[in-house]
């Protein structure tokens, strides 16, 4: 509970505020300060529904079939003595899912509550170990999410209001490190894979059995539809799991993922038209710009593999620790191979600026390159000029969706456009009139219905009485 002393009292009152006025002003705070010492009247927003239980059991489900579904496919590489193709699939489902461990210990070893053994069961510890070893990182994320959300609901029932908020800020956190490691597992696995199956189509050109053909166009429309919408998965997980983020919305979330799908798209098809052409310049090709990316994240944008970092940024790095950053970069910069993912606070234009404008000369380049060398036969077929549409159009239209996202339903952006409509409280002091904006005070609330910075409801209150010093004018009673 939050009372007033009696000085700030008797400065209200030497104020000259209109008392109406000041009662206005205190419900504004009550409404979005817990002034009782109770949990809010309406904590919807703290509510595990149904919908998100669902979402996760689809999400292990999906994750499973994926994986079955690439394994399937290196089997039947195998079986019809297709050993360089059944070679590469596998590489491609082996390398993603060790790097998807490293990650995920590393995550572990970030939280001290996670590496602290008072506080986590030898059984636990023991799935996760037999669970890292099966090469399921995401799958250990998403079942510790999902006990979390049962466990928020299993509180609510209970009317625990304390321990129902608790885990469900966990569950947040959860699905923010499941959602970064589901974006590496797509663009390390899924892209590739992608790439690599319709460079087989293009080389085998419709030769192989029917089922195999359903089977391949399936897999790539499926990977590409999971590599969208893991970037605006995972866009829309951090802003919810940080208080001092404003959250994504539905229709910004749609963007993104147009955005996302449009480029990837692009991005795709135009390495996989060259590769079934030229594979080994292709992988060359590709070589130099995770050389480049690495170089670039490694020595002037090092504020990327922050996440990361678990010792204070003023300590001396030991070699450990930097080969580690420096693997963290070189992993990093495999993702970008086929996308930006940013990983750190601050504004994205300069970055944007330099990777976009490269990614489609690289996308133009590999496309002019793969129609001029075609030959007769392929010049013929129905899908030669679909392909070179689709190797620049798509990226052009995802930029375009880019800029609405930004222009129109990036969070930022809204809080701008949602200022100047907000109500403004007038109060008289000494004279003049000050206006109050509450919509501050509402900014500062999360998702989870808690106030990110008390000052700013306090600040609401001394703008319009005309006091100086707001911190020291409410004092906490236990």
């Amino acid at each position: 509970m939050f009372e007033m002393d009696s000085e700030y009292k008797d400065m209200k009152s030497d104020s000259g505020c209109d008392p109406e006025k000041e009662s206005v002003i205190q419900e504004d705070i009550d409404d979005y300060v817990d002034t009782s010492g109770d949990e809010p009247d309406k904590p919807l927003d703290l509510r595990v529904t149904n919908w998100d239980v669902c979402v996760l059991l689809v999400s292990i489900f999906s994750y499973i079939f994926d994986v079955a579904l690439d394994i399937n496919l290196a089997y039947r590489y195998f079986m019809h003595q297709q050993h360089v193709y059944f070679t590469l699939t596998l590489v491609f489902i082996l390398f993603p899912a060790f790097v998807n461990t490293g990650l995920s210990i590393k995550l572990a070893m970030r939280d001290p509550d996670e590496i602290s053994s008072s506080k986590m069961a030898f059984k636990k510890w023991t799935f996760r170990v037999i669970v890292l070893c099966f090469q399921l990182a995401p799958i250990m994320r998403y079942c510790d999410s999902l006990d979390c959300a049962l466990k928020s609901r299993r509180a609510e029932l209970l009317k625990d209001r304390t321990s129902q908020r608790k885990y469900y800020d966990l569950m947040l956190k959860e699905d923010s490190d499941v959602a970064l490691l589901r974006v590496f597992e797509c663009f390390l696995e899924a892209a590739p894979q992608q790439i690599l199956q319709v460079a087989i189509v293009l080389v085998d050109r419709g030769k192989g059995s029917t089922f195999q053909l359903v089977h391949q166009f399936g897999s790539i429309c499926s990977s590409l539809l999971s590599m969208a919408w893991s970037m605006a998965s995972y866009q829309r997980s951090i802003r919810f799991a940080q208080e001092e983020k404003r959250n994504l919305t539905w229709p910004g979330t749609a963007m993104q993922f147009l955005w996302h799908f449009m480029v990837t798209v692009s991005r795709i098809l135009s390495i996989s038209a060259v590769a079934s052409a030229f594979p080994v310049y292709t992988g060359c090709a590709c070589a130099v710009h995770w050389l480049l990316m690495t170089m670039w994240l490694s020595i002037w944008d090092r504020s990327q593999i922050t996440l990361f970092t678990t010792y204070p940024p003023s300590d001396r790095v030991t070699l450990i620790e930097r080969l580690s950053q420096l693997t963290l970069c070189a992993v990093l910069g495999l993702v970008y191979i086929f996308t930006y993912l940013c990983m750190s606070d601050g504004s994205t234009r300069n970055r944007y600026l330099v990777y976009y404008p490269v990614c489609f000369v690289e996308n133009a380049a590999a496309i002019l390159i793969w129609s001029l060398t075609a030959d007769e036969h392929l010049r013929s077929s129905w899908y030669f000029i679909p392909f070179i549409i689709s190797g620049t159009v798509p990226f052009l239209v995802g930029i375009v969706f880019m800029i609405i996202y930004y222009k129109y339903f990036h969070p930022e952006t809204s809080r701008k456009i949602g200022a100047t409509v907000s109500n403004n409280y007038m109060c008289k002091s000494t004279g003049s009139n000050v206006g109050v904006d509450v919509s501050a005070s509402r900014s500062g609330l999360n998702r989870s219905g808690k106030v990110a910075t008390m000052s700013i409801a306090v600040q609401t209150v001394d703008d319009a009485l005309g006091l100086d010093d707001p911190l020291h004018s409410i004092t906490p009673v236990l």
